[in-house]
């Protein structure tokens, strides 16, 4: 695997196009509690990442390349310091510039590791896909809302069991925490062993309100003092085969249709934020000043 950035333009045209596969991690700079880092969804859309590459070169015999991430998202809370975030349009926008660019390098297999859950960056992300295979053909997918769905490779019964016992943890929480201690457990704070759980149903969490509550003075969703570094390996061995599962599906043009398209998409009220004024970003004065 190669990073893109670091070619020249000349060299970026004797790639073998029909054999490469690019990856595009697109995720935001926000809080995630008082125990991870900002750059937590971009530190995990690039391990997924480079992970996934690593086996697809192996399978298929193709060349992966990446470039920096690109830190831009759509997300509904900014109650918090530290968040740095885009309305849909923007996300959509900047998503579709990039694609449209690499497209036009020849690129016909391109990954989007949307590697922020938020309905809001999915949706914003999917519809700049959906534009872009409109106007070039099939070449872009972006199976990161179906992954965190649930569509995904085998789950380990260690998973399955642990979700069924502590549902509902959207944000910073166990599973995130978790996924940070596999990666690099200098990550995460100590903190997160004492942290109270912080509960909401999967239906509040669609209202904006409701979710700044729950997260309270500590800015996360779920229960963080459960993650463990075993969890975290299975969360992100899950994670990266069925990366690996989708992209090389869709790299064979064949089964991989189940991650294709975000099943909240379809969800009108969702797609709200594309409008001017419900969409525009409130950026304030936060919590603690």
């Amino acid at each position: 695997m190669r990073d893109l950035s670091l070619l020249t333009w000349s060299e970026v045209r004797d790639i073998d196009k029909t054999k490469s596969i690019v990856f595009v991690v697109l995720a935001p700079v926000e809080e995630h509690g008082k125990h991870l880092p900002l750059a937590t969804d971009v530190i995990e859309g690039e391990y997924w990442c480079k992970c996934a590459m690593r086996k697809l070169e192996q399978e298929l015999g193709t060349e992966c390349f990446f470039l920096p991430s690109f830190p831009v998202a759509s997300a509904s809370v900014n109650e918090f310091y530290g968040s740095i975030h885009f309305s849909m349009k923007t996300t959509y926008e900047v998503t579709f510039a990039v694609l449209e660019s690499i497209c036009c390098m020849g690129f016909r297999n391109i990954a989007v590791i949307a590697s922020h859950a938020d309905p809001q960056h999915q949706i914003a992300v999917e519809k700049a896909v959906r534009k872009i295979n409109k106007r070039n053909g099939l070449c872009v997918i972006a199976p990161m809302g179906q992954i965190f769905m649930g569509v995904s490779a085998e789950r380990t019964p260690r998973l399955e069991e642990f979700e069924k016992e502590h549902g509902n943890d959207y944000h910073a929480g166990w599973i995130e925490t978790s996924s940070m201690l596999d990666i690099d457990p200098c990550y995460v704070r100590d903190c997160y062993r004492d942290m109270p759980d912080s509960e909401i149903t999967d239906k509040d969490m669609i209202f904006r309100k409701r979710q700044i509550a729950a997260m309270g003075e500590y800015g996360y969703i779920g229960a963080p003092k459960y993650a463990s570094e075993e969890l975290g390996k299975d969360l992100n061995d899950n994670c990266i085969a069925s990366i690996c599962d989708a992209v090389g599906k869709f790299y064979r043009r064949d089964g991989y249709k189940k991650y294709e398209h975000y099943p909240l998409y379809n969800i009108l009220p969702l797609h709200i934020g594309f409008l001017s004024i419900a969409g525009k970003v409130r950026r304030k004065k936060v919590a603690g000043q």
